[in-house]
């Protein structure tokens, strides 16, 4: 076990910072800027695609959305009646559309939803139980 000494949080504490009363975003730099904003919340209203399936998936061939549609096509071949649609995401500002927000807060992909389904529907439909 290590044991911090009492002069490394004097230390940190002794720095002439002050806590500012109200935060304020410093401009960003760089290729992000733009999406990349210390702010939380829908930036546009954006209407997302939606499929004939209840369970929708927004992505990208990224290694986790990769990962999101292998559990998906998994989750089919387990259950012969579940069944999604899947639409393309770029990372281009839609993410930060107001329906997409109310999917995932965060703004991150990927993201999936069901529409116009609830838990039971589910079970019900795939036979799959939480």
């Amino acid at each position: 076990m290590h044991i911090i000494s009492t002069s490394f949080f004097t230390h940190a504490r002794s720095h002439s910072y002050t806590l500012p009363k109200v935060w304020q975003a410093k401009p960003a730099l760089g290729a992000f800027a733009a999406i990349n904003a210390p702010t939380a919340g829908p930036r546009k209203e954006l209407a997302l695609p939606v499929g004939k399936h209840p369970f929708q998936l927004y992505s990208l061939g990224t290694p986790n959305g990769v990962k999101v549609t292998i559990l998906l096509e998994e989750l089919c071949d387990k259950y012969s009646k579940f069944e999604y649609d899947a639409w393309l995401l770029k990372i281009n500002g839609d993410q930060f559309g107001d329906e997409f927000v109310s999917i995932n807060p965060n703004s991150k992909i990927p993201a999936a939803g069901k529409h116009a389904m609830n838990v039971r529907e589910a079970e019900r439909t795939t036979g799959a139980r939480p």
